[in-house]
């Protein structure tokens, strides 16, 4: 109901706020995917700096 009555006060189709939704859940599924990836990812050694 909440979403209905948005879309009436700002004037937006339902079409629109349904593809918004997609466009938002694919770009939460490609985030978990990258974030996934990246533990499997070696990570580079870095050498401690040493003061002299």
């Amino acid at each position: 109901m909440a979403v209905v009555l948005a879309c009436v006060i700002n004037g937006d189709t339902m079409t629109g706020v349904l593809r918004q939704a997609t466009w938002l859940v694919v770009a939460v599924i490609v985030l978990i995917a990258v974030q996934m990836i990246a533990t499997y990812l070696p990570r580079p050694r870095v050498k401690p700096v040493v003061d002299v």
